[in-house]
């Protein structure tokens, strides 16, 4: 009512293309690593593990500019009318090129354990379900993906999916509140000094998870398309489907 509809796409700008480079980094670098770490670390999910890990911290370097400059736009309205371009100018001239980065920690604290979680709970319940579904049809252990009904290779990356994105949006919250807290403003306060001061709030350790029911719609649902598109672009590519082999 006070501001119009066009508040609901602040941060538009920001949030597609740090999030858009971000992807690209998060499933790119984690499908790569995975056969080159997997000859140095023979503990299959061991190796998806420290793929993911290495996949999340690249994330976080190219998501923490954007993810500042979002957060400051949807905060405080003086950069919100200043337009994504022209905000990010004047946090320049502020505050400096610092402003951008302040929230590493945080942003490594969140992005590490969602990615592990996003990507390895999806190979891991993907290959899980479809390792069932071949043994309760009796056929062999090498049965190839390609024999699965179309209607079973939907239902169960989709299912996968869904546990994953609860799983990450679980594992990711305290980041997420740490990152929310140390970019809403101006200056420059620690992690350590953030964490400190939400423990001796009256929330105490809960006051890491407030607004966790909020994600698990927002975060639920992209998560679940990110990991959906992930697996058919794979499939399109040629390369055997998440969990097949």
């Amino acid at each position: 009512n006070n501001e119009g509809w066009r508040c609901l796409f602040v941060g538009a700008g920001p949030t597609f293309w740090g999030y858009f480079s971000e992807g690209a980094i998060k499933f790119g670098v984690y499908e790569v690593l995975k056969p080159w770490v997997k000859t140095i670390i023979p503990m299959h999910y061991l190796a998806f593990i420290v793929s993911a890990a290495i996949s999340g911290l690249g994330a976080s370097l190219m998501l923490c500019p954007m993810e500042a400059l979002r957060i400051r736009l949807v905060a405080e309205p003086e950069y919100a009318r200043l337009g994504w371009v022209q905000g990010g100018y004047q946090m320049v001239k502020r505050e400096g090129y610092s402003s951008f980065t302040k929230s590493i920690l945080p942003m490594i604290y969140k992005q590490v354990p969602y990615t592990i979680t996003k990507n390895v709970s999806f190979d891991l319940f993907t290959k899980t379900a479809y390792r069932t579904f071949i043994l309760s049809t009796a056929a062999a252990a090498t049965t190839a993906a390609t024999s699965v009904p179309l209607s079973t290779k939907l239902m169960i990356p989709l299912t996968s999916a869904v546990l994953a994105s609860v799983l990450s949006c679980v594992s990711s919250q305290p980041g997420d509140m740490l990152l929310s807290v140390a970019n809403a403003n101006g200056g420059v306060r620690k992690t350590h000094d953030i964490c400190r001061d939400i423990m001796k709030s009256d929330r105490g350790f809960r006051g890491f998870f407030v607004g966790i029911k909020t994600r698990f719609i927002h975060v639920g649902i992209i998560v679940t398309l990110q990991l959906m598109i992930y697996d058919f672009v794979k499939r399109s590519c040629g390369i055997a489907a998440t969990g097949s082999v």
